[in-house]
């Protein structure tokens, strides 16, 4: 979901965003700390997160990136329970992701199990699932989706940036 981020605020902060899923906390997490260790630029991580779990995966990232760049130069973005979610928020966004209009019900369930009702309506797992939703995503109008709060922290983030206000936040 780091493509509906990357295409919301890219007009916005070019080539100054570095936005990575952290599907496995590994792969976002070690690019974002790649980044960071070289200072090329402030990064977010935006990632799943269970309701059970918040605490445990945020501190795990913060854990990750705290030991390699100071807290100002990044973000950690939690979704819950999954990023998808955000997909379900708007049904403008989630009919054209569909290619249909999406039913009440598979509206109902996507707040709780986003990525089992996008498997169910494309026919997809997994890695296909995946690149299917990017390849639809090119095509969609996230705009909609400009408003959630999960889209306004690494706004204002990166903007903190760009006027040179971003602080630690303790």
């Amino acid at each position: 979901m780091a493509l509906v981020f990357r295409k919301l605020l890219e007009p916005e902060f070019g080539r100054e965003l570095r936005v990575f899923d952290a599907e496995d906390v590994g792969g976002g997490v070690s690019l974002a700390r790649s980044l960071l260790l070289n200072r090329k630029s402030v990064v977010a991580v935006v990632t799943d997160a269970k309701p059970e779990e918040l605490r445990q995966t945020h501190r795990s990232i913060v854990y990750l990136l705290i030991s390699v760049a100071c807290a100002d130069l990044w973000k950690v973005s939690l979704l819950v329970p999954e990023t998808e979610v955000l997909l379900f928020q708007e049904r403008g966004v989630l009919r054209q992701v569909l290619g249909r209009e999406p039913t009440e019900e598979a509206l109902r369930r996507g707040q709780t199990e986003p990525r089992r009702v996008l498997e169910e309506q494309l026919g997809l797992e997994g890695r296909a699932l995946d690149e299917e939703l990017c390849r639809r995503l090119g095509a969609v109008d996230v705009r909609p989706l400009a408003g959630q709060p999960a889209v306004q922290q690494v706004r204002q983030f990166f903007q903190a940036h760009r006027e040179g206000r971003a602080s630690l936040p303790f």
